[in-house]
Parts: structure tokens; sequence; C-alpha cells
């Protein structure tokens, strides 16, 4: 779809008259005809949660990707366990009393987001390669997927990320061959400084957007272990990890509704919405890059924990005001590095 449409409806999407803090309602709170307990009228399905955490991955969405992701895969830890409700109230949080108490296609919204998209994983067994192309969250260290299967091949991956570096661990077992494509997302502030497989350089390249680029290597998995290292130099992060509410109780999350950076990458912009007169906590990674942040403040928590302050205004009526917090680095980065070759 054309970049510029695309950015306005996921934005839109992604404001509070769509989004829940339990999910996506079918249709805007704003239509006249909208109905929170209507089952066509404004309800939350995850199916439709779901679809949209894919979609809001595929275009560089993280924030609301992971928000829409989490809420189908909270659902499944709330009540009866394991099991994710068919459609909720579209203005509180809590089943419509016609609901299916477990519902297939839910349950399911739960696990395309995180391979379709968080993990951005792609398996094609005609021409016996994977996709890896996580969007992975900012708070998050590392993750495994085990016994991913490409003919008679199984492979187990294994991500672990530090200030400066991304480790890809990956295991292969079987007799078939396998091109393993890994493209992490990573800042846009972030400059490249190398990739090597089993201590060897490897070529690479890098794919940018809007909001994020994609260090893009292939390699052929080996039998037993292969190590990639992808080292960076002034990466950065955000993030954000919505909760369910009370049973019973409105939205009061926050919304990240989109992120522009200066052409530099000097400053980075949020736009967000959220509760009026509500104070709002984000993680930062990196945060020694910051200089000074308009709309917020950057403090320590009680645990130590450097934070990004945000407080939502009251305007009048609004339940969910618009503001932007704008994140001043210490310097502007370089426009990035030529892609090494071996």
């Amino acid at each position: 779809l054309d970049a510029g449409n695309a950015d306005k409806m996921l934005a839109q999407l992604a404001d509070e008259d769509h989004e829940t803090d339990w999910g996506m309602r079918i249709i805007s709170s704003r239509w006249p005809q909208y109905s929170g307990g209507g089952y066509h009228y404004g309800s939350v399905w995850p199916l439709f949660t779901g679809w949209a955490a894919v979609a809001e991955y595929r275009y560089h969405r993280p924030f609301a990707g992971y928000a829409n992701l989490r809420a189908n895969a909270l659902l499944a830890l709330d009540g009866s366990l394991g099991h994710v409700t068919e459609v909720l109230s579209g203005d509180n949080y809590e089943p419509l009393s016609g609901s299916s108490p477990h519902q297939i296609w839910s349950a399911a919204m739960v696990i395309s987001p995180v391979l379709r998209g968080l993990l951005g994983l792609q398996v094609d067994a005609t021409n016996r390669s994977i996709v890896l192309a996580p969007h992975v969250p900012e708070d998050w260290n590392s993750f495994a997927v085990k016994n991913v299967g490409v003919g008679e091949a199984k492979l187990d991956f294994s991500y672990r990320r530090t200030a400066d570096e991304i480790t890809l661990e990956v295991k292969k077992t079987g007799t078939s061959d396998c091109a393993v494509n890994f493209r992490p997302a990573v800042s846009l502030r972030a400059e490249v400084v190398g990739v090597e497989l089993n201590g060897k350089r490897l070529a690479y390249r890098v794919q940018t957007s809007d909001v994020d680029q994609h260090v893009e290597t292939t390699f052929s998995a080996t039998a037993g272990a292969n190590t990639l290292r992808i080292r960076l130099r002034g990466d950065f992060g955000i993030s954000y990890a919505p909760e369910l509410p009370p049973l019973g109780s409105p939205s009061r999350g926050l919304r990240v509704l989109s992120e522009t950076w200066e052409a530099a990458r000097g400053s980075l912009t949020l736009d967000i919405a959220g509760a009026a007169g509500t104070t709002y906590e984000l993680g930062v990674r990196n945060s020694e890059q910051i200089a000074s942040v308009d709309g917020g403040e950057i403090k320590k928590n009680a645990e130590g924990l450097t934070r990004l302050r945000v407080a939502i205004p009251t305007n009048g009526d609004e339940a969910y005001p618009h503001t932007k917090a704008t994140i001043h680095f210490i310097e502007p980065r370089s426009m990035g590095k030529r892609p090494q070759r071996p």
C-alpha cells in the first residue's frame, strides 16, 4: 500500500476511538451508530485485534503492534487460563453476555501476531529458506524459537541483545540445506559496525523505513551451531508494556500513535494519547544518548531504571487528549556506512 496513506491509517487505528486496553473495536467509537455492546457495532474481537497487530508490525509500527498482541496474550492469562473469549465490550473490559468463553480464532490471534508479526517468521519449504525479521520490544534482551521445520531440517534460534551487539545462535539438525535470512529491526540512530558469522565477516545490507532500519544478512545454516553477530553503535529504544485494566473498567492506557524522526536523527517525536490528567512512564534503552526532552522528563524509578515520564494534559471534556514528547539527542548520528563485504 501507499506508504503515506498507510501511515495515516495506522495512526488512526492506534488512537483511542479504535483501540482499547483489551483490543481493537471493529468500528470507531466516534461513528454515530457505535454501540460498545453491539456484536457488529463497536465490540472488541480478538480476531480483529490480531489482524491489526500483524498489519502494524508489517508496516513497522511496533508500539501499536505490541499493544494489540499483548492485549490478546493477556486475555489468555486472565480468568480461565488458556482461554481467549470471542468478543468483549467496546466500552468496558468485560466479555459480552453472548460471547463464547473460548473461541479458536481468538486463540489463533495470539499465535499469528507472535509468529507473523513480532518475530517476522516466514518459512519457505520449496526454496528451503527461513526469514526471521523481528521487531523486538525494547525491554526484551533475549528470546528463543525452537523446532522450526524446513524439509528434513529442524532449527533452533536463540536471540540476545546488549547495548552494542545482537547475537543470533542457530542450531540445525537434519539433512536438508537451509538458508536463513535474518533482518532484525534497530533504531534509526544505530550505526552498523560490522557483521560476523562464526568469527568471519559477512556481507549485509540495511533496509530503512521511516521509523526503523533492518540489518539484513543471509547465510546457509550448517549442521550444529552457527553464531551470527551484528555489532552496533548508538542504538536506542523506547518501550511501553500495556496492561489489562480491572474487570469492568474503561481504558486508561497510553497510545503511541506515531514516531517522527528528524532527518539527521538528532531528535525523535512521539505523538501520543492518554487518559486526561494521567502520567505515564516509558522504558528507555541507552538513555545516555538523551540531551533533553520537550513534553516529558527523564527520571529514575525506585528500582533505579531510567524512565521517560509523560503527563497527559486535561483538555476540557476530552477523555483521551493528544500530546507530543520530543527527545533531543546529544549529537546527531552520521547517516550510516556502506555495507561491508567479506
